[in-house]
């Protein structure tokens, strides 16, 4: 099975100058925890709830005056839409992500999240071995 048959395609992105109270707004909106930061459909980088909290709250930062720009994760790691289900799977237990941006010809077309998998494949297997290694502490994994 391929990504594009299971990855969601209705994105919402926010702009780069955005500030991130606006974007804490659009997550709600949208009961999600990530969203793209993107140039029209171009992907720029990927701004997550964790992002919002701790690099930016935690440090005193005014979420107001802070832009997506400033916050997002650069050169998000991304997979196309021919990728396979266990590629996906194995990327992102190797980058430890959740959820992973769509690219199709250099224009964000969907993102997958591990919960997509779990729903579309009926393979507790690499879902829990996937869910381990996104959950296992970066200095486990480097020895």
């Amino acid at each position: 099975m391929k990504v594009r048959d299971i990855a969601v395609k209705e994105v919402h992105c926010a702009e780069p100058e955005m500030d991130l109270a606006q974007i804490a707004t659009m997550m709600k909106r949208h009961n999600v925890g990530v969203i793209p930061v993107c140039d029209g459909k171009k992907l720029m980088g990927m701004l997550t709830d964790r992002d919002l909290v701790l690099s930016c709250m935690a440090s005193g930062a005014d979420p107001e005056k802070c832009t997506a720009r400033q916050f997002m994760t650069s050169h998000a790691v991304a997979i196309t839409p021919d990728t396979e289900i266990d590629e996906a799977a194995r990327i992102m237990g190797a980058e430890q992500l959740h959820r992973l941006p769509v690219v199709e010809d250099d224009e964000l077309v969907g993102i997958l999240s591990l919960g997509d998998i779990a729903f579309a494949l009926d393979d507790d297997g690499l879902v829990g071995e996937t869910l381990r290694r996104i959950s296992t502490p970066t200095s486990v994994m480097a020895s």
